[in-house]
């Protein structure tokens, strides 16, 4: 086998600290994780670097100082397990949305103390989606600092319905809401320093690309033009993104704005093996930009020689 060059923006790691804090707080059930396992999903599909994201719902808490406190002490959590196995981990930081104020403080802290790679951002805050007014000032701080922020789906506002589980459709909305919200709202063009990773394809955002073309501009005012703007201002990541929807993904952003993401380990060995088998159907001018050579360009020089650290090898320029 080759050595490992991928490198997985959509990874989850619920370390041993962060399962305790969520005991701790309430939760009934916590994902199971392991080093172990972990490092043997990275060995098999190739995986240099995995860059940890642990998205935390907005309702999650009511008290300000407990949803910072949480959210700290799970960013550092990550933050250890990078520092514990340099090269083959990174960190996007979730942050304590809708308490602004913190949010703030805390987006400071994890840039200036724990070196974060970005943030990943849930798509709504209660009723409040991105490109809402609420979200106005951190997105105004994400663009001064051009951050990477993953939008990473939850439940609807509003809680599941029994008939169809969360993670079969919910998810998928949840992502397209939020993207929806960022074109329609302006964001896009008011904060062109932020790079927006998409979720799991975007969710239904590149299925549903004419529809939005049509009816955007007939309803909203949203013209054609510049809704396909930005489709290709968008990253979107491959997790859970089989064959067929990898191809209608293609067609729409093209393979410069698609990044490798396993979704690991929220979801199982299977899944994710078969999503990474996909990938590498593609042809080779194809699959290495998505790969590695596009997160290279959006985490900059630390990802490289973190990947070359991974790989024992020369870093190349």
């Amino acid at each position: 086998m080759s050595a490992p060059r991928r490198i997985d923006v959509h990874h989850h790691a619920i370390v041993p600290k962060i399962a305790a804090l969520m005991r701790e707080n309430g939760a009934r059930f916590t994902l199971p994780w392991s080093l172990e396992s972990t490092l043997e999903v990275m060995q098999a599909h190739g995986i240099a670097r995995a860059v940890v994201s642990n998205p935390i719902p907005g309702d999650l808490f009511t008290d300000a100082r407990q949803a910072s406190a949480f959210t700290r002490r799970a960013n550092e959590a990550v933050a250890e397990l990078a520092a514990d196995h340099p090269g083959r981990f990174g960190l996007l930081a979730a942050l304590p949305m809708p308490f602004l104020d913190e949010a703030l403080d805390h987006l400071r802290f994890v840039y200036d103390e724990l070196a974060a790679d970005g943030v990943v951002l849930v798509p709504h805050a209660g009723s409040h989606y991105l490109g809402d007014e609420l979200f106005e000032p951190l997105l105004a701080e994400l663009d001064r600092r051009h951050a990477v922020v993953l939008v990473h789906p939850m439940t609807l506002p509003g809680g599941p319905v029994e008939a169809a589980p969360p993670v079969l459709a919910d998810f998928l909305l949840d992502t397209t809401r939020g993207a929806i919200g960022l074109i329609r709202s302006g964001a896009l063009e008011r904060y062109p320093h932020i790079s927006f990773v998409l979720a799991h394809g975007g969710g239904f955002l590149p299925y549903a690309a004419e529809r939005i073309e049509v009816l955007g501009e007939a309803f909203y005012g949203i013209e054609p033009a510049r809704l396909r703007a930005a489709l290709r201002r968008f990253y979107y990541d491959t997790a859970l993104v089989g064959a067929s929807a990898l191809t209608l993904l293609l067609a729409v952003a093209g393979p410069e704005r698609i990044l490798f993401g396993t979704d690991w380990c929220a979801a199982p060995a299977e899944p994710v093996a078969s999503c990474a088998q996909a990938l590498g159907t593609l042809p080779e001018a194809a699959r290495r930009p998505i790969e590695r050579d596009n997160a290279l360009r959006l985490f900059g020089a630390t990802a490289g020689a973190d990947a070359a650290v991974a790989r024992k090898e020369p870093i190349a320029g």
